[in-house]
């Protein structure tokens, strides 16, 4: 009995010990079938982050090589320092880094191309844009009043007729129809950023004034030399674009409710100096020459029949080309 009770004994621990290998032995198997785990999913998971920040990479260098990327810090959180001008403007696409409007069932969201040229004011662009469907004028204009830049200062003044004039940088956009105001004025934002780089507002200013007076890089710097050296010399500018400015895109506004007080500010025919703000939205040929004027002594220019800009050091010079060219004064 002794030996059959060893012998039972011998059995169970080698029972235990079975059980035991087979319990390991299926525990291993699990960690080999697919989907099978939580484990499992957290690899999908990190899988897929890494193909969308791979897509938003890929997007990036494809839109750099359209010359319309920047790595200048962005305007509002959430939008993309690499995203192209031309990639619809959606909160949706800020949030994946893609240009693709969100998948559902429903249809895919239109979009439309917008070309906004140099020298557009802000009455011209946000007609446009409502033209196109984007977006309702007085959407855009009211939100482009109460908004605020994070990465840049846009100045905030009730002497301004648009807050935002000169900062929507003209270029061609994709925008989606019926789009969030507040998206599409950023991304506007966000490629002046890019691409005007580091410009004081007196500069930007002076930029507006040089888009309307100018149809040449050599005469853009020009221009610039001759406001500069008007301003320092303490005289008013006296620029008929300013004059145009008021009459074409305040005065009568259906997006300002008074308009009264702007002659005396933007009409440089009145006010002392610059005007009260840019007189529209300046290309990168008169944000250059804004930033790097001509050196020159000239005082007084003018566009003449010919259809060529004329300098003048005094103003019996300038009388005297202005009577040659059939253009009369003021």
């Amino acid at each position: 009995m002794k030996g059959v009770h060893l012998n039972m004994k011998r059995s169970f621990a080698c029972g235990l010990t079975i059980c035991l290998l087979l319990s390991l032995f299926c525990t291993g198997c699990k960690k080999d079938v697919p989907n099978g785990s939580s484990s499992d999913f957290s690899s999908a998971a990190a899988s897929s982050e890494t193909v969308l920040e791979s897509s938003s990479q890929i997007s990036g260098e494809i839109s750099s090589q359209t010359g319309v990327t920047s790595s200048a810090p962005n305007v509002s959180t959430g939008v993309s320092s690499r995203q192209s001008s031309r990639t619809p403007a959606s909160s949706s696409s800020k949030q994946t880094g893609s240009a693709v409007p969100p998948t559902s069932s429903a249809e895919p969201r239109k979009t439309v191309r917008v070309t906004i040229p140099e020298g557009f004011t802000f009455l011209q662009v946000a007609n446009r844009l409502e033209a196109n469907g984007v977006c309702t004028a007085k959407e855009f204009y009211k939100t482009a009043q109460s908004y605020s830049p994070s990465s840049f200062t846009v100045p905030s003044s009730s002497d301004r007729a648009y807050k935002m004039e000169g900062y929507l940088y003209p270029d061609t956009y994709e925008f989606y129809t019926n789009d969030d105001p507040k998206d599409v004025l950023v991304k506007m934002l966000n490629n002046f950023r890019a691409k005007a780089g580091n410009i004081t507002d007196k500069q930007l200013i002076v930029a507006s004034i040089i888009e309307k007076e100018s149809r040449s890089s050599q005469n853009a710097a020009l221009v610039a030399s001759v406001v500069y050296n008007r301003l320092n010399a303490g005289m008013k500018l006296e620029i008929d674009a300013t004059r145009e400015y008021v009459n074409k895109n305040v005065t009568g506004s259906p997006l300002l409710s008074s308009t009264g007080k702007y002659a005396a500010l933007y009409n440089t025919y009145k006010c002392k100096a610059l005007p009260a703000g840019p007189i529209c939205n300046p290309g990168s040929r008169a944000i250059q020459a804004a930033k790097n004027p001509a050196s020159s002594e000239y005082l007084f220019f003018f566009y003449g029949n010919d259809n060529q800009n004329h300098y003048s050091k005094t103003y019996e010079e300038h009388e005297a080309a202005m009577k040659k060219y059939g253009v009369q004064y003021g």
